[in-house]
């Protein structure tokens, strides 16, 4: 028998199902932080037993791919290793000065992503940037923190680069200064003058992307994202003094 050929073998149903959702989440069709359908529903959907979706399921969490959340509910984690993701979470951690520097790495990183977009947003995602802003005007209006449609915006930004590693990166980035937007948001955002520039900020980055001006929006990015962290800086230094 030739050497360079072994015999094939047929692929279990559970491989199969781990196959097409691996490809779903390289492909970018289903993106970091999205819940997957229900055991029944997604069983259902596949058409195989739920004895085989859950073989599936707990393999995909395995690889790091998934992640079960509270509630039962299955999540798409970022594709960024764990033995990346969790030395960088204690070093984010360890010190103000470290949190700075990861912070630099989403600064420079964002400006990529906002000339990105600026080059490849289609009208449809143009259109979803445009409402978000609409939902920040309204956040201000009624005095609301507005920390979601926050998000939203800078993870729709990151959307229409149109590249699943980009998505991937920044959500895992996003992840990792979760506690300190949590502490931004909850004090020195507080304050309607901070907020108010800030939706002056996402603003003038909407209009260059809107403009497909990929120069500008990465201007306005690193704009918006010193002022950010400039901000945070401080008020993180005044919880560290108040501790």
């Amino acid at each position: 028998m030739n050497a360079l050929y072994s015999p094939i073998k047929p692929k279990r149903i559970s491989e199969e199902i781990v196959d097409q959702i691996k490809v779903l989440i390289f492909n970018g069709d289903l993106k970091p932080g999205e819940t997957l359908p229900s055991e029944r529903d997604l069983a259902k959907a596949l058409s195989v037993s739920r004895v085989s979706l859950r073989e599936a399921l707990n393999a995909l969490q395995g690889m790091g791919l998934l992640e079960i959340q509270q509630g039962n509910r299955t999540c798409v984690r970022p594709i960024t290793t764990r033995s990346i993701h969790d030395p960088l979470v204690s070093f984010a951690k360890k010190s103000l000065a470290n949190f700075i520097k990861v912070f630099e790495i989403r600064k420079y990183l964002e400006m990529g992503c906002a000339s990105l977009a600026a080059q490849r947003a289609t009208s449809e995602e143009i259109e979803r940037l445009e409402k978000l802003l609409k939902q920040m005007e309204e956040d201000l209006k009624r005095n609301r923190l507005g920390a979601k449609s926050d998000f939203d915006f800078h993870s729709a930004i990151v959307a229409a680069t149109h590249n699943v590693a980009y998505i991937h990166v920044m959500q895992t980035l996003y992840d990792l200064l979760q506690e300190e937007l949590r502490i931004a948001y909850g004090d020195i955002f507080r304050k309607k003058d901070i907020r108010k520039k800030l939706l002056l900020q996402h603003q003038n980055v909407f209009k260059a992307v809107r403009d497909h001006d990929a120069e500008r929006a990465s201007k306005e990015a690193l704009i918006h994202l010193c002022f950010a962290l400039e901000t945070w800086e401080s008020g993180l230094i005044k919880n560290i003094e108040k501790s």
